[in-house]
């Protein structure tokens, strides 16, 4: 293949892709590029290189919105070539699947799709000779994307590009994505590059501390004695228990316990409920410390609704804790009159958004569903100038339908088009769906995870100087996580910088 560098519909990549693609060429390459900044044109270059030699590719996203997006993209980026592009979901059915695999050139698909399609023997992998992992931090453990590499790397002559915004923090993890994909280069390009500061207009990030009301601090206090109290007795039948052990730790002790009794030590199911209302008491409590009392509500009245004989078997252990009945109560009674400073101050920073500049736009991040359910309710109630819209997943949930694809498209063109200046988004909309960049980002609540952080910053900036805005509600976890997602994110940088200097090269990291 001689070395000329593509020009798709008449767009002309900018340095560090044509850098990219030369890597990519040569070798299996992970690249990291921060969000917005032009990873799928080197993928769609790399695709036509290898297109024009009649040799098929793949294209793997993690979820149907995205492959859709890519779809479009790809199909807009080929127009004009006679390349066969097919997008493939477990939503297709099995004989047009069938029909595409055969006659597609570029296939864009879930991995999962492509994984049971292999098992099924429709998929004829030896024809294809690139991969291309879209949110390749994904690629750990059992997930699809890993079989669908091997099964690709088993042949000669065949590469993988792979792209992230950010791959995380620890070095295991990193060399698991390396492995399982057959990494052996790296690029990493971060916004103070050389090559990449002429496109970024910067990002501003600043924490806002909030504080929380009489009837959260109050409520934190009960539950925290609570949960105190069930640790107590926990550890005493079980001293090996960690009192400040985690949920996921709490999780694995159950794990432990139920193949204890399952081996014969039938009385250990008794005690299984009490590691369980742990569990349960932490989430109510995180509910309250990062996203206010009316979350904290809706799932306490769940439960206390739940038919469910775990749920059950939950409640009736709490019940009969006093200082837990103290806490229902002030949870309860809290909601007549609770305005939540964290809506408060969204309410706040949107309208003077929109004061300022009224073509503005502003993308609210919150990790979970109904926080954005209420919140939009309260921005509704509360303002005449903040239009807002969420943008949730596909999947439904009781009393919360999930969004089509088509909803979702529509969606962004209508908050592309001003008819919303604000949109709640859940974390379908980290992971690269093509949200236009906007003046302001706010992230609800930290989240612990760097490659999230990363992801949700990356949304502002690219046009303009963006601020991102990161709401915490001030001594509760909300700090522990902030914090936490901050050292992760300087551990990532300064580990993959080291690594390139000690290779002497400041742009790639050989392996």
């Amino acid at each position: 293949m001689e070395d000329e560098i593509p020009e798709l519909m008449g767009m002309k990549p900018r340095p560090y892709q044509i850098e990219a693609y030369r890597k990519a060429i040569d070798s299996n390459l992970l690249l990291v590029l921060p969000t917005g900044l032009g990873k799928t044109l080197v993928s769609a270059m790399l695709a036509y290189r290898f297109l024009k030699f009649g040799k098929k590719v793949i294209m793997l996203s993690p979820t149907r919105p995205l492959v859709d997006q890519h779809f479009l993209t790809m199909t807009k980026l080929f127009e004009g070539t006679n390349f066969k592009i097919r997008s493939l979901t477990g939503h297709d059915p099995v004989d047009s699947r069938m029909t595409d695999w055969v006659e597609g050139d570029f296939i864009i698909s879930t991995p999962q799709t492509v994984e049971k399609d292999m098992a099924r023997g429709i998929v004829y992998i030896d024809k294809f000779f690139l991969l291309i992992v879209d949110e390749a931090h994904r690629a750990t453990g059992n997930y699809a994307y890993v079989n669908v590499a091997k099964k690709m790397n088993d042949l000669p002559g065949r590469r993988i590009l792979a792209m992230t915004a950010s791959p995380g923090s620890k070095n295991e993890k990193v060399n698991e994505i390396k492995e399982n994909l057959s990494i052996s280069r790296v690029l990493l390009k971060t916004d103070d590059d050389p090559d990449i500061a002429p496109y970024v207009k910067g990002t501003d990030s600043e924490p806002v501390f909030i504080q929380i009301s009489p009837e959260q601090q109050r409520a934190i206090s009960l539950l925290r004695e609570v949960k105190q109290d069930f640790m107590n007795q926990i550890t005493k039948k079980f001293p090996y228990v960690k009192k400040s052990a985690s949920r996921a730790e709490m999780s694995q002790y159950i794990r432990d316990l139920s193949a204890k009794a399952v081996a014969g030590d039938k009385a250990l199911f008794n005690s299984i409920p009490y590691f369980t209302s742990v569990i349960r008491l932490d989430v109510l409590g995180e509910y309250i410390e990062t996203q206010g009392m009316e979350v904290a509500l809706n799932y306490l009245n769940e439960m206390m609704e739940s038919e469910e004989k775990s749920i059950q078997r939950t409640m009736n252990i709490w019940e009969k804790n006093s200082t837990f009945v103290s806490a229902r109560l002030v949870i309860k009674e809290s909601a007549e009159t609770y305005e939540n400073p964290k809506f408060r101050k969204v309410l706040e920073m949107a309208e003077q958004m929109v004061m300022e500049q009224p073509n503005s736009r502003c993308l609210v991040f919150t990790h979970y569903r109904k926080t954005s359910e209420l919140l939009l309710r309260y921005l509704e109630k509360n303002s005449k100038i903040v239009k807002a819209i969420r943008f949730i997943g596909q999947g439904s949930r009781v009393d919360d339908k999930g969004m089509s694809q088509m909803a979702q498209r529509e969606g962004i063109e209508k908050f592309k088009s001003g008819e919303f200046n604000v949109m709640l988004a859940t974390s379908v909309a980290e992971e690269g769906l093509d949200i236009p960049s906007t003046d302001i980002v706010i992230f609800y609540e930290p989240v612990p995870s760097e490659i999230r952080t990363i992801q949700r910053r990356g949304r502002t900036g690219r046009f303009s100087v963006g601020k991102v805005y990161i709401l915490i509600f001030s001594r509760t976890r909300d700090e522990n996580y902030y914090y936490s997602s901050m050292r992760k994110e300087k551990a990532m940088l300064s580990r993959m910088h080291k690594d390139m200097d000690e290779k002497k090269n400041k742009k790639i990291d050989e392996y």
